[in-house]
């Protein structure tokens, strides 16, 4: 089983008609008591194809990462951890390159492995990535995992989601 860790929190600050991001943001800000928590089967083909898609066009988040063109911001990588054979995944913010590294902050508190903690800075792998986004005027883009938890969710869940996206 993989699970996907979907957070209910960032737009405190903002106020009325403005909905925009209350959920994926695990990335986008630190932990809340309110995880939604997806199990999806390791063998399901759609969230593999999203897992394949946010791989296949990590060279552009990097691009992006690196130069911010459109004043992107809210860079965050969704990383798998293993534990005894037990696989979590996780948003990781505060992205650092250097040396031919990178790093990144643990952003939610585990539900299966006991080897990570939220705030621990870690190296991450890249054949650990299985994901990432970024906001850009307001809109998340990437974050192709949680396209293929559309069909776990409402309709209504599910097109308030789709509104918060880049391309949809």
């Amino acid at each position: 089983m993989m699970i996907i860790r979907l957070k209910m929190r960032w737009l405190a600050s903002l106020v009325g008609a403005v909905f925009v991001l209350t959920l994926v943001t695990s990335c986008l800000r630190h932990h809340s008591t309110d995880d939604n928590v997806t199990y999806v089967s390791k063998d399901d083909p759609e969230m593999n194809a999203a897992i394949a898609k946010a791989r296949n066009s990590l060279a552009d988040f990097w691009q992006i990462y690196d130069k911010h063109p459109n004043g992107e911001s809210d860079f965050c990588l969704k990383v798998k951890i293993t534990d005894k054979e037990q696989n979590e995944y996780f948003w990781v913010v505060n992205l650092e390159r250097k040396d031919g590294k990178t790093f990144g902050t643990i952003n939610n508190d585990p539900d299966i492995v006991h080897n990570v903690k939220i705030g621990d800075r870690i190296a991450l792998n890249e054949p650990d990535i299985s994901d990432w986004l970024y906001m850009r005027d307001g809109k998340m883009v990437g974050n192709y995992t949680l396209r293929a938890l559309f069909k776990h969710m409402s309709k209504d869940e599910a097109e308030k989601y789709k509104q918060m996206l880049a391309d949809p």
